[in-house]
């Protein structure tokens, strides 16, 4: 009787779902990166032997153009290491802006969001004159007010 890891390993072999060993190759390399060019690449593929790199953000181009020896080190270790990576094999380093990246987590995005606290104390004088004008500072005070106490 055939265990489930060995049905597994079979199907993964199949023409089908090799997509899937291949996304299990790109996962590899891309562990094998330092945490900034992780966060700076959008995703990575292989064609015509060119290891093709897309980044999330143009910003990132000039730094992974100068380590690209280090992309090449790292893909050689990798298929050296992992036979089954053999078609990540490039002679080439492309890499380029992507427009399609990951969407940030939630709750990194919360994190983001700077929060400030009310630096004005609402203490001006209210002009005579115009009351339309008085009740707009009034509520102007109010707003100030009540953004104090939210940040406390």
């Amino acid at each position: 009787m055939k265990t489930a890891q060995s049905l597994l390993a079979s199907l993964v072999n199949t023409h089908r779902f090799r997509p899937l060993s291949q996304h299990r190759c790109y996962r590899k390399f891309l562990e094998l990166l330092p945490p900034r060019f992780r966060e700076a690449i959008a995703f990575v593929t292989v064609k015509n032997r060119q290891l093709m790199v897309a980044l999330s953000h143009p910003g990132y181009k000039m730094e992974l153009n100068y380590n690209q020896d280090l992309l090449k080190s790292l893909l050689s270790s990798l298929i050296a290491q992992s036979p089954e990576c053999a078609f990540m094999a490039a002679d080439r380093v492309v890499i380029f802006a992507s427009k399609y990246h990951s969407m940030p987590d939630e709750e990194r995005a919360d994190e983001t969001i700077p929060r400030y606290a009310e630096a004005a104390l609402g203490e001006f004088r209210l002009p005579d004159t115009d009351p339309r004008l008085r009740e707009s500072f009034q509520k102007i005070r109010q707003l100030i007010l009540r953004n104090r106490e939210e940040h406390r």
